[in-house]
């Protein structure tokens, strides 16, 4: 590994921070009442804040607030959503108090929410110069889902996620999307603090193939207060990963009230609606609670539980070869032999959809007062789920793969996973004279246990077990912040600017830890055929390992770690009442391979009070993945062959500074470049409409991908391929995969979002409509050149294709919908609210990795969603609702090939919206 002093960078600390003189300055103090203009009624939790700094403050429940601010002339302002904001002039002296009240004029449209994310001053979306959407703790409750990937993909245009099938632990970490690009090429923040990624490295067959990303459904729903997705480059900002966006969830923070919830549902089981009360499946509970407790006049304790039980899908074909028994051949046979042992071919259909989950996490956010300037704060939570996901069915006849003394029908082997997440942040915030201070340490973790059951280990035969513990691989993260923004007042007749720095140390752990013996062995571990271990009739050994899922072997343990340090320093600039600028840059290093520096430069201007334009530029970078680096193991995948067969490989992913991969000439990894660009406009032609329209160009170099398979039945690097997994030959190993920088790809994109509010016969009626259409390519694929000349001798098309195949480049390019869009209407009078959703999936592609005659077209559909609530009485309210109401389903595939003998009535390769159908829910609310 290489690696480099920081001693710069911790140089480049201190030589940023004195271009900003830290003088002492004396301080004042801003306080007052924010209410209703209509009513006179006390506003809480309304947000005062100092135009151009970080300092700000909520009211509480009388509407009063209290601010030290420093002695000088500062603009405050007071925001609530569902308000005008307002906004003061002041001069404060040293040493004395102001008394600045606020009148806030109630409007339908909410647009004055402050968020966290995109700068490090206080801003609203619509003040931002890129793009911020905010999503509140009650859309996501009327969307009727129960997890929040689900939620984002229903209320964001731009998000995609969907739950996968026959992939594994793929099945129980949903692969999402922000504006096209991986799993892994958006950043996810928690109270603006960086969250931790799951340990699972997905190597199937789905989208997001070869990433690693957070796992958003780790985080309880009913502990949100609003998510914030800012759609654009941040690198520069918050450092790796943040290339489409950053996704930041703020926890809530009410007190002294209580919102608790349970709803429960069902999906008709891939049948008419009709039959929904016989045929269901894909059941849900969920139940959450959220209360919050004062600590003295500013603090707050708020705790959150959460319970789900998410039943399993099933949307497989009965079984339809003639291959299930030994010897026979024909249908005739089948069913003859079927009726004589009393089965029926649905005994041997797979089960292909969602995974069975049950999962209870608690979290908690609290802030402790520490004087008039200063305050502790600490958020995190813990989570534990229990996952249910199947493989292919083992059938009698496969003689390699089935132990008939146990299975003498053969069986539906079963992954089981246990899934652990642990959370901690805790820090200190305030002023120290005129510098508005934030440093804080958090720690996160995710364990993902493999458990195989209703299986076996043929090479063992008889004395194989039927349940075996895989192995468990695990992530840990620990990141010390410190940042920093000091007001410069109004130099050289700028209206404001502010001084913003900081430093990062983030250290990373990841580990493997092996499964029992039994899961990944050839027999007792001897070489003597018949003895030692099981054969077929032809004499070749039985499959070693548990079926579905060989566990983790002795060699394949890790225990890797490595530590970043970074400095970040810039301007956030309110250059006059019509034009704000931010410049920024951030300098990281890794103590793996090496450091990267990277800038942003973006700027708002307001053309007339309705029009304001906004543009930025930005570089950006993604490191590897301790994952993607060190992840190896050998697994059980299904392909295609040439004649269109399904064919299990024995594969092996080789860890990134193995010496296997260093022969096959795969070069250490390092990080992903880009370059963003976007500009928008944001319009109000009136009070209650509001439009926004961003495009985007993001270019990234060096993406790392996991190859397609070298295989050793390839013709053309067959030989050599053998050769070098020569070592692996024993355990059946015919094929190897790895990770590598060898892609260029280019999204452009354009976001769109219209929002309008109004009065309407007694209650109030809000319209939102969004759509995002974007549009990734493969601009080329990087071939070493060590990897060239070990294969073809330079001859560069043919690894080319082994690098990135057809299926591969579809899981880039065309794999999620193009086109997404979405209308809603929510009604709210009195008692009662209702929301009525469209959304539009744009057609997607998948490509046959063998050639175009096996592709398969999905064309477009439009999902409707129904949510009706109503309030029985004073904190109690019911609703009813759908989502996906028609019970739409995507298209079916129609290719013999790909629909494998009933297995896979619906595509399991690329992602439109899932393949439940129809979720019908009912729920109850308390808020007391």
């Amino acid at each position: 590994m290489r690696s480099t002093p920081v001693l710069p960078l911790s140089a480049a600390f201190v030589l940023v921070v004195p271009f900003v003189p830290l003088v002492a300055q004396q301080t004042g103090t801003v306080s007052g009442t924010v209410v209703a203009t209509e009513s006179g009624a006390p506003l809480a939790g309304a947000s005062v804040v100092i135009v151009g700094t970080a300092r700000s403050v909520l009211t509480n429940e009388k509407g009063l607030y209290h601010l030290s601010v420093p002695a000088g002339t500062h603009s405050v302002r007071a925001r609530l959503i569902g308000y005008e904001a307002a906004e003061q002039r002041v001069v404060v002296p040293a040493g004395q108090t102001i008394t600045v009240d606020f009148k806030l004029t109630a409007t339908p449209l909410a647009l004055n929410e402050v968020v966290v994310v995109g700068a490090r001053t206080s801003r609203t979306a619509t003040e931002t110069p890129v793009p911020v959407d905010v999503i509140t703790s009650q859309e996501m409750t009327e969307t009727g889902v129960t997890e929040v990937n689900q939620m984002l993909a229903t209320l964001e245009p731009s998000f995609n996620a969907s739950h996968q099938a026959i992939a594994d632990g793929s099945d129980h970490v949903n692969p999402a999307s922000l504006r096209g690009l991986g799993p892994d090429q958006v950043l996810v923040l928690v109270n603006g603090k960086r969250r931790y990624s799951s340990a699972l490295v997905h190597v199937n067959g789905t989208f997001g193939r070869g990433t690693v990303g957070v796992d958003l459904n780790a985080i309880p729903a009913a502990a949100i207060e609003r998510i914030e997705v800012l759609r654009d480059g941040a690198s520069a900002q918050y450092g790796s990963d943040a290339i489409a966006g950053v996704i930041n969830i703020v926890l809530k923070r009410q007190t002294e009230h209580l919102d608790a919830s349970s709803t429960v549902g069902t999906t008709p089981g891939g049948t008419a609606l009709g039959d929904i009360t016989d045929k269901h499946d894909g059941d849900q509970v969920k139940a959450d609670a959220n209360y919050g407790f004062p600590i003295g006049d500013r603090g707050f304790l708020n705790v959150t539980a959460q319970y789900l039980d998410r039943g399993a899908t099933n949307r497989a074909a009965p079984y339809s070869g003639n291959d299930i028994f030994p010897g026979i051949t024909t249908q005739a046979g089948t069913d003859s032999a079927l009726r004589a042992n009393n089965l029926t071919r649905q005994d041997f259909t797979m089960r292909v959809g969602q995974s069975a989950a049950t999962e209870g996490m608690a979290f908690y956010n609290a802030v402790v007062p520490l004087g008039e300037t200063a305050e502790f704060y600490s958020f995190g939570g813990v989570g534990h789920r229990d996952g249910v996901s199947a493989g292919f069915f083992r059938l009698p006849s496969q003689e390699g793969r089935v132990v008939p003394q146990l299975y003498p029908f053969g069986f539906l082997p079963e992954i089981h996973t246990v899934i652990d997440d642990q959370s901690a942040a805790a820090g200190v915030r305030g002023t120290i004279d005129a510098w508005d201070v934030d440093f804080s340490l958090t720690h996160g973790s995710n364990a993902f246990h493999f458990l195989v059951d209703h299986s076996d280990n043929a090479s063992m035969g008889a004395a194989s077990p039927t349940t075996f513990d895989a192995g468990r691989p695990s992530f840990s993260q620990t990141v010390a912040n410190l940042d920093l923004v000091r007001p410069l007042g109004s130099p050289g007749g700028l209206r404001s600017v502010s001084f913003v720095a900081g430093s990062e140390f983030r250290r990373e752990e990841y580990r493997i830890e092996a499964g029992e013996e039994a899961s990944w062995q050839l027999g007792n571990g001897g070489s003597r055929p018949g003895i030692d271990f099981d054969t077929t009739s032809t004499g070749a050994p039985k499959e070693s390992g548990a079926q579905v899922f060989p566990g983790f072997q002795p060699s394949n343990q890790v225990d890797r770690t490595r530590n970043s340090l970074s400095v970040y320093g810039g301007f956030e600039s309110q250059v006059s009442e019509r034009i704000l600028l931010d410049v920024g840059g951030r300098l990281e290093h890794y103590s793996d391979f090496g450091g990267t520096v990277n800038g942003k430069v973006a700027t708002r201007f307001q053309v007339v009070p309705a029009l304001g334009l906004r543009a930025a530029a930005s570089t950006g970078f993604r490191a590897p993945s301790l994952g993607q680096v060190w992840f190896n193991n050998v697994s059980n995948q299904f392909v295609i062959d040439a004649s269109g067969n399904l064919v299990p490989n024995r594969i092996l992913t080789s860890n990134n500074e193995s010496r296997v991969t260093q022969t096959f000439g795969v070069p250490p990894l390092k990080q992903e470049t880009s370059v963003n660009l976007s500009v928008g406009l944001v319009a109000r032609p009136a009070s209650n409409w509001s439009l926004t329209a961003d495009g985007y160009r993001i270019t990234i170099a060096d993406r790392i991908v996991i190859s397609s398979q070298f295989q050793s039945s390839d013709p053309a690097v067959g030989a050599v391929v053998q050769r070098l997994l020569a070592p692996f030959q024993r355990l059946g190993v015919t094929t190897a995969q790895f990770f590598t920088n060898a892609v260029d790809t280019r999204t452009i994109g354009l976001d769109i979002v219209v929002t309008h509010s109004r009065t309407l016969a007694g209650g109030t009626l809000s319209l939102t409509g969004s759509a995002n259409f974007t549009k990734t390519e493969v601009e080329r694929v990087n071939v070493p050149q060590a990897m060239a000349d070990t294969f073809t001798a330079g001859n560069l098309p043919a690894v080319r294709n082994i690098l990135l195949n057809r299926e591969d480049r579809n899981r880039l390019e065309d794999a999620l919908p193009r086109n997404k869009g979405g209308l809603s209407a929510r009604y709210a009078r009195g008692r009662f609210a209702g929301l009525a959703r469209a959304t539009y999936y744009g057609t997607i592609y998948y490509r046959h990795p063998n050639g175009p005659a096996n592709d398969e077209r999905f064309g477009a559909k439009t999902l409707f969603d129904l949510d009706l609530s109503y309030e029985l009485r004073s904190g109690v309210r019911v609703a009813l609702g759908g989502e996906n109401l028609f019970n739409t389903y995507p298209d079916q595939q129609v290719h013999a090939t790909n629909v494998s003998l009933g297995r896979f009535v619906y595509s399991r390769r690329v992602t439109q919206f899932g393949m439940n159908g129809g979720f019908y829910y009912a729920r109850l609310l308390l808020s007391l």
